[in-house]
Formats: structure tokens, sequence, C-alpha cells
């Protein structure tokens, strides 16, 4: 059994910045205080309107579901970006569990660079996986080869993977 080992040049954990909630901890707090504002709004307006109570409660409900996945996926995300002597990882973390988001081969990787919108359009990039924690004007672009297809993949590295990803494309 053949195994490929792989030399870590560096890693880096790009994290959104951390403002009111801080934690999946904090996040429950607030959707278990949110469901008991939620009642409470939904007798007011049951009474108000004279809606069925299962209307009001399920448009209440969907909207505090909605607003905790927007939470978890935007402000409680991160993302390790490993990169080595052969490939590039992009894993996603999510409190305890992780997953490989993007593996792509340094031989696959035809520009790195700051994020060019008209590149992409020049040679006609589908964007890959959302793995990006800030402004994306701010982050450095991968452009690779997947399958026969041009793929981008947009990152929040910092000076240093920056450097060391965009240092063979510099020319």
């Amino acid at each position: 059994m053949e195994e490929t080992i792989y030399n870590v040049i560096i890693t880096q954990v790009a994290a959104p910045k951390k403002r009111h909630i801080r934690s999946e901890g904090a996040l429950y707090a607030l959707l278990v205080v949110g469901a008991l504002l939620i009642i409470g709004l939904g007798n007011r307006l049951q009474g108000l309107l004279k809606l069925p109570p299962v209307l009001v409660q399920a448009v209440l409900y969907g909207l505090l579901i909605a607003m905790g996945y927007w939470v978890l996926r935007f402000r409680l995300t991160s993302y390790r970006y490993t990169l080595t002597d052969r490939a590039f990882f992009v894993t996603r973390l999510m409190g305890k569990t992780e997953k490989l988001v993007a593996e792509v081969p340094l031989e696959d990787i035809e520009y790195a660079g700051a994020y060019d919108g008209a590149k992409l359009k020049e040679k006609g990039c589908r964007m890959g996986p959302n793995v990006r924690t800030g402004q994306l004007a701010d982050t450095t672009m991968l452009i690779y080869q997947e399958n026969g297809v041009r793929r981008a993949l947009c990152l929040s590295a910092d000076e240093e993977l920056k450097g060391k990803l965009t240092e063979p494309w510099k020319n």
C-alpha cells in the first residue's frame, strides 16, 4: 500500500472577525432567547391581526432558523488553508467539525494573485466553493483546472501565505 507524503510549507486559519456572537454556545443562547421572544411576539401579532396561530408561529420560527443559519455560516465558520509541496488544501471548520472543501494540485494552478474580476471573465472561470471570510476585493485568487473546467478560489490569506502562493506567478 503506497501513501502520498506531503511536506507542509505553511498553514493558516482564516476566521471572520469576532463581533457580538463569539461562539456556538452564544449562538444557541441567542436562539433560545429568540424563541421566547417569538412566542411573545407571535401571541401579540395573532391577537392584533386575527391570524391563525400556526401561520404566525411558522413564519416567525422560519425567520429565526434562517437567522441562526446565517450567523452560523457567515460568522462562525472559519477555513484552514494548507500549502504543501504538492497541493493546496482548504478545510472548512465549523465548531468541532472539519470538512475538506478543496484540494488543488500545484501543477493545476494557472494563476495565483490578487482578485481580478476581469481575469475571471477573460479566462472563463467558474467560481469554486466560497472559502473566504472577508470582502471579495481583499482576497487572493487561485485559478486552476479541475476535470477540464477552469475554477477560481478566493482566499482570505495573510501576507505570509499570500507571498508563498503567488511567488511562482509573479512574472
